[in-house]
């Protein structure tokens, strides 16, 4: 999340981006809007809300070239392992409580979710592991890149399909299929967004590309996306939400490449903080919400917003002492 890159002058039209991202998620994971309209959640939820993720990743990775050319990639994966782990302790109580199933069970329960990642901290193991691949693939011709991001993603988006509509006749399969981490990992998802913003950057395609064509490319996927939503919603064989679409490989470049380029130029990290603390700290607040009142998704979802802004106040004071928090 806060993983960029710092210069003495920064890109605060990211930070802008990156903070309305951090209202999104949120949203996704309150539920928003599914207490006034199941079609306006879906298209939202399982819509334009998953852009999301995507454009983090393209951010991280569109700052991890310079990281490569600096040769400093160590003390950025170190970094992050450290958020990684720091936040993982903080919200130990919530993955590590036994369950009811055997030892050998509960243990694998625990082990997937120290690899994967609790809950919306899956981020982390699949940066590093986007990361740890693109050091890899460095010095790879470009069409090879191209191959490995379209392949892998879908090859991720498939196993999504398969699982969510239930193509699968093994029930086990079809039960391995629909874990998130199956899909939704370093590999299938993080990579090809990561790869592509780090190439961006480095053929600078940022400088070469005119706003006209962001704008139209913006809308027409912002279209395609809402279709490819909306024939999910309709589908009378679809089962659970989506976190891959094929549209989200035009949308999110789109308007990655869109704030990008407006770029409002400021020294402060302050908005970059603010968006990485909502991100960490939303699920405590949406956990505590869900279980002790009787709030529905919609007003959780903007109190939820309000306290987690509150709280990162605190933490960017605590993270100027203690380095590893943001």
């Amino acid at each position: 999340m806060s993983s960029e890159c710092c210069h003495l002058n920064r890109n605060v039209s990211l930070d802008i981006l990156k903070f309305l991202l951090a209202l999104f998620v949120v949203g996704l994971h309150a539920g928003f809007l599914n207490d006034l309209t199941t079609l306006g959640s879906y298209l939202t939820v399982n819509g334009i809300f998953r852009v999301v993720i995507p454009i983090f990743l393209l951010i991280n990775g569109f700052y991890f070239y310079p990281v490569i050319l600096k040769r400093m990639s160590r003390d950025w994966l170190k970094r992050l392992l450290y958020l990684y782990v720091f936040w993982m302790l903080f919200y130990s109580y919530f993955w590590i409580r036994p369950s009811g199933s055997s030892t050998f069970i509960s243990l694998a329960k625990i082990s997937i979710t120290i690899v994967f990642g609790y809950y919306h901290l899956w981020y982390f193991p699949g940066v590093i592991g986007a990361a740890i691949i693109m050091i890899l693939l460095k010095n790879q011709r470009s069409m090879v890149i191209i191959l490995a991001v379209l392949t892998s993603y879908l090859v991720g988006l498939i196993i999504q399909y398969i699982g969510n509509y239930h193509i699968l006749e093994n029930q086990s399969a079809d039960r391995l299929v629909n874990c998130f981490w199956f899909y939704r990992n370093f590999l299938f998802f993080a990579f090809p967004f990561f790869a592509i913003g780090f190439y961006i950057n480095k053929y600078g395609v940022h400088k070469k590309i005119s706003f006209r064509w962001l704008m139209l490319s913006v809308i027409v996927g912002i279209l395609a996306l809402m279709s490819e939503s909306y024939l999910n919603y309709i589908s009378p064989f679809r089962e659970g939400g989506f976190s891959m679409y094929l549209s989200l490989l035009m949308i999110c470049p789109a308007l990655f490449l869109l704030f990008l380029n407006l770029n409002i130029v400021g020294r402060s990290k302050k908005i970059a903080l603010y968006s990485t603390g909502i991100y960490l700290i939303h699920p405590l607040f949406l956990i505590i919400f869900n279980k002790m009142t009787q709030l529905k998704e919609t007003p959780i979802t903007f109190v939820v917003i309000a306290l987690s802004i509150i709280v990162s106040f605190i933490l960017i004071k605590v993270n100027e002492r203690l380095r590893f928090i943001l």
